[in-house]
C-alpha cells in the first residue's frame, strides 16, 4: 500500500510524468540483428538479446483523418493524372475534375461495432439460490441500467475505440446524486494517459485537455480526481505554469475512469485502401479522357468542317483521295477492374469484414440463417476475440454503475440498505455477438431448449429479445394471480357444495 501511495504520489509532482502516453504504431524499420547470421549447434547456447525493433508512430489525428473520407490523402495527391486540351492559341487547358474517395474505414469500423455492439449486454445474477431481496436489487438494476442508456454508452465506447485508437467513459454524480456517464474521446479533444505499476495494474487515469485557453489535466486514483491547470495567456504573457488544486473526494471506491486501448478497426489494410484509392482516380482519370474512344483523322481536310445533325463532316481535300476519320476502341478495362476487385477482397480478408450488397443476395429461395452466417464468418470471429478483449471494460462498468446506483438509491431515501445489499449482489455481464438472425426464428429456439430441459426457464427468458428486465417477476406474479385465482375458485364451489348440502339436509327433516 505505501509503495502504491508512493507511485501515485511521484506521478503528481510532475504534470509532464501525467501526460505522457504508449505511442501508436504502425509498420517497423526492417534491421537485421547481430544473430541474423550467426551460426549456431543445435545444443548450443547464446546471450539473450533484448528487443530492438522499432516502429513507426502514427497520431491519432492520422486515425481521425484515415476515418474521414475527407481528408483522404488521395484528395490532395497532385501525381493523380488530370485531363488536358490543347486550347486555339496552341495553348493547353488543363481540365479540374473531383477525385474520389472511398469511405472503406467507415464502413469497416461499422460493420465492427454491428457485430460486437449490435446487442445488448447479457446480464446474469451469480447466485445459486438468490434471496427476494437479491432478486428484486438485481432487476432494479438493470432498469436503471436501461434508464441511463448504458448500452448506449457501451457501444459509443466501443465506437471511439475503434474509430481513434482509444477511448474513455467517466462515470460520475450529477447535481442531484444521480449516477451518470460520458465518453472521452480524441476527437472532442480528450487525450488519455493511462499509468500503471510494474505489474500492469492501472494505479492513475489522467485526461489531458484544453479548454477557453487553459490547460487541464485531470487525474483519478481510487479516492479522489486532482486537476493541473494552465492558464495559456496572462495577462498578455504566455505560460503561466502548471497549478495543483485541492484532490476532490470523487465518491466512488475505484477509479471512475475506464479507458481501452486497440487498434483502429482498419489498421491492418490501411495500406491496401490507400493503394486501391490511387487505383481507382488513375482507372477514373483515363476512362473520362479515353471512354468514348479516340478520333483518327487520315488526310487532308478543310478547316471549315461542317456540322450535320451534331456530326462533324470533315471534307477531304487531298489528291489520292484516301482520307479518313473514324473512333479508336480504347483498350478494355477489365484488366484494371479485376485488380480492384482483388484489392477490395483483400481489404475484406485483411479486416475480418465483409461487405454484402443486395446485388449479392440471390433471390431465388430462402436463405437460411446458418447460410448468412457463413458468409459473415470473418465478422464474428473477429468479434468473439474482440468479447475477449472488452470483458474487463463491461466488468467495470458493472461495478461503477453498481456502486453508484446503491448510493444513488440511499440519498433518495428509495431504500436505506442499497450500498450492503448492492455489495451482495454479483452480476455477470457478457458481450453477446449479433449474428444476422431473425429474432423470431432465435427465440423460437430458446422455447424449444427451455422446453427439452437444456436451458433454464430463467435463463430463457433472460435472453429472450422481448423480455423486459423484470420479465421472469412478472411471469411469476401472474403465475401466483392464476393460483390465487383457482384457489379463490374452489373455495366458492366448496361453499356452494356446502350450502348445496346445508337445503338438502333441511329438505329431508322436513
Amino acid at each position: 500500500m505505501e509503495n502504491y501511495k508512493k507511485l501515485i504520489s511521484d506521478l503528481l509532482k510532475d504534470p509532464e510524468r501525467l501526460k505522457q502516453k504508449k505511442p501508436f504504431v504502425r509498420g517497423t524499420v526492417r534491421e537485421t540483428t547481430p544473430i541474423d547470421d550467426k551460426l549456431v549447434l543445435g545444443n548450443e547456447f547464446i546471450s539473450a538479446l533484448l528487443p530492438s525493433q522499432k516502429f513507426h508512430c502514427v497520431s491519432q489525428e492520422t486515425f481521425q483523418n484515415e476515418l474521414d473520407p475527407n481528408a483522404h490523402d488521395v484528395l490532395f495527391d497532385d501525381n493523380i493524372p488530370s485531363i488536358c486540351l490543347k486550347t486555339k492559341n496552341n495553348g493547353y487547358q488543363e481540365i479540374k475534375f473531383s477525385k474520389m474517395a472511398v469511405p472503406f474505414q467507415r464502413n469497416i469500423k461499422n460493420k465492427q461495432l454491428l457485430h460486437l455492439t449490435g446487442n445488448n449486454l447479457v446480464f446474469t445474477l451469480v447466485e445459486t439460490n438468490p434471496s427476494d431481496t437479491q432478486r428484486n436489487n438485481f432487476v432494479t438494476f438493470k432498469q436503471y441500467w436501461d434508464l441511463r442508456n448504458q448500452d448506449g454508452m457501451k457501444n459509443k465506447m466501443v465506437d471511439t475505440q475503434l474509430s481513434y485508437g482509444d477511448a474513455g467513459l467517466l462515470y460520475y454524480f450529477d447535481y442531484k446524486g444521480r449516477i451518470k456517464s460520458r465518453i472521452l474521446s480524441y476527437a472532442d479533444g480528450y487525450v488519455l494517459c493511462p499509468h500503471n505499476d510494474q505489474n500492469g495494474d492501472r494505479i492513475l487515469e489522467s485526461v489531458y485537455y484544453i479548454k477557453d485557453n487553459v490547460e487541464y489535466i485531470d487525474s483519478y486514483d481510487e479516492t479522489y480526481m486532482y486537476r493541473y491547470k494552465k492558464d495559456l495567456i496572462v495577462n498578455g504573457s504566455e505560460d503561466s505554469g502548471w497549478i495543483l488544486e485541492a484532490p476532490v473526494a470523487h465518491g466512488f471506491d475505484e477509479i471512475p475512469l475506464i479507458t481501452k486501448r486497440g487498434d483502429v478497426a482498419w489498421n491492418n489494410v490501411q495500406n491496401i485502401i490507400t493503394s486501391y484509392e490511387i487505383l481507382y482516380n488513375v482507372f477514373n482519370a483515363i476512362q473520362r479522357r479515353h471512354g468514348w474512344g479516340l478520333l483518327y483523322v487520315k488526310g487532308k481536310f478543310k478547316n471549315n468542317a461542317e456540322k450535320i445533325a451534331g456530326s462533324v463532316i470533315l471534307n477531304d481535300t487531298s489528291i489520292e483521295g484516301k482520307g479518313d476519320a473514324k473512333f479508336l476502341t480504347p483498350p478494355t478495362p477489365q484488366g484494371t477492374l479485376d485488380t480492384l476487385q482483388l484489392m477490395l477482397e483483400t481489404i475484406q480478408l485483411g479486416s475480418s469484414t465483409t461487405f454484402i450488397l443486395p446485388k449479392d443476395v440471390k433471390t431465388g429461395g430462402d436463405i437460411s440463417g446458418i447460410a448468412i452466417q457463413l458468409t459473415q464468418s470473418l465478422d464474428i470471429e473477429n468479434a468473439l476475440q474482440k468479447v475477449i478483449d472488452w470483458q474487463n471494460v463491461a466488468d467495470k462498468m458493472v461495478r461503477l454503475f453498481k456502486y453508484g446506483l446503491s448510493k444513488e438509491l440511499v440519498a433518495k431515501g428509495e431504500n436505506k440498505t442499497a450500498i450492503t445489499d448492492f455489495e451482495d449482489l454479483h452480476i455477470n455481464a457478457k458481450f453477446k455477438v449479433w449474428k444476422p438472425m431473425n429474432d423470431y426464428e432465435y427465440n423460437q429456439m430458446l422455447t424449444i431448449l427451455t422446453g427439452a430441459g437444456i436451458l433454464s426457464k430463467e435463463t430463457g427468458i433472460e435472453k429472450n429479445t422481448e423480455s423486459s428486465p423484470d420479465e421472469l417477476m412478472r411471469i411469476e406474479k401472474e403465475h401466483q394471480s392464476q393460483i390465487d385465482e383457482q384457489i379463490a375458485a374452489q373455495e366458492r364451489q366448496m361453499q356452494l357444495s356446502i350450502q348445496s348440502q346445508k337445503q338438502t339436509s333441511k329438505g329431508g327433516e322436513e
